[in-house]
């Protein structure tokens, strides 16, 4: 609040001898009262209304009342002490260093521990590393018979990758005996590295014969069970061709088998005999080896009537596993995985 008083005097004033107020007012000073005090003219009777009024008064009449400001205080009018002036320091060299309000001192520390800390996360990182892998390679080394896949994907040792020309297997001279004659023609139905097939006749009144051997390399296969070897696919295919020979598939026309086990031939072998009773009565001698992972097949067939004469059934049979140990002996012969 400023100092109550006499209201400021208009601009222009220059003191009581210079003063140019409104036209009307009196330039000299009024005679004194009895009272001692100096009076302002502005109160004497006979003055006009407008010019005995006081500049104050009047609205406009001067410029309204500021409030004064107060001096900007600098470092020159108020030098801060000496020892303000060192602690102030280091704020300031902070502020112009852009540190965000903090010391030097403490940025660096805060940095070295930083790196500290990248240091000490790679070398426990790269330890924990190298201990993991050593874990894993100390695990295997101490394990060599750790379990493996149960499937096999490949020919076993003792196994075969070729079997022998099925029309290579038999002399011509075993042949005529056991056809009862020379074959007319021989035919080969399948001629491959794994699987080779070959059909001999005789059809010459009165004898009828029919002699065809097969032989069959199985590779690895998922579909037959047990671990997928080649051995497990011969052995499934033996189990089928025996299960169709003991039960024929029904709407064919082959009775049902007779079978007996052969003993000393191969992995397993039987005998299956079947009786055709159709418009010729036709005998069928079938024996089934199986020889690691090679399935051989053996038929013999020979037809009675109409001209031909009957034959020996356990001839039939004699001649059909002479011929099937002649084969197994061929593929014997072959080559094995890791022999």
């Amino acid at each position: 609040m400023t100092e109550q008083g006499y209201p400021p005097r208009p601009p222009g004033h220059t003191g009581h001898s210079g003063y140019s107020g409104r036209p009307g007012r009196p330039r000299t000073v009024p005679e004194s009262r009895g009272n001692g005090w100096q009076m302002l003219g502005a109160f004497d009777s006979g003055s006009g209304v407008e010019s005995d009024l006081p500049p104050w008064a009047v609205p406009g009449g001067i410029e309204p009342l500021r409030p004064a400001r107060r001096p900007t205080r600098t470092a020159e009018a108020e030098p801060m002490p000496r020892a303000d002036i060192a602690a102030e320091e280091p704020r300031n060299t902070r502020s112009a260093g852009g540190g965000g309000g903090r010391r030097p001192g403490r940025s660096r520390a805060a940095a070295t521990r930083r790196r500290r800390s990248r240091r000490r996360l790679v070398t426990w990182g790269s330890a924990a590393a190298i201990a993991a892998i050593a874990g894993v390679a100390i695990y295997f080394w101490l394990e060599p018979n750790a379990p493996v896949s149960q499937y096999v994907t490949s020919l076993q040792k003792g196994e075969f990758r070729d079997v022998p020309n099925a029309c290579r297997v038999l002399a011509p001279s075993t042949l005529k005996t056991y056809l009862n004659g020379t074959p007319s023609k021989s035919v080969q139905t399948f001629g491959a590295a794994t699987k080779s097939e070959c059909t001999f006749e005789v059809d010459a009144k009165p004898t009828f014969r029919e002699l065809d051997i097969v032989m069959q390399a199985y590779p690895p296969s998922l579909i037959a069970p047990g671990n997928g070897s080649a051995t497990s696919y011969a052995r499934y295919t033996f189990a089928q061709d025996r299960q169709v020979l003991l039960t024929p598939p029904k709407g064919t026309a082959q009775p049902r088998a007779t079978i007996t086990p052969l003993s000393g031939l191969g992995g397993q072998a039987i005998t299956a005999v079947q009786l055709f009773r159709q418009r010729l009565k036709t005998d069928r001698v079938t024996v089934l080896v199986r020889v690691h992972n090679v399935l051989i097949t053996v038929y013999i067939w020979a037809s009675v009537g109409h001209g031909f004469a009957p034959v020996s059934i356990p001839q039939l049979q004699n001649y059909a596993e002479a011929a099937a140990r002649t084969s197994a002996a061929a593929v014997s012969r072959e080559s094995t995985v890791g022999a």
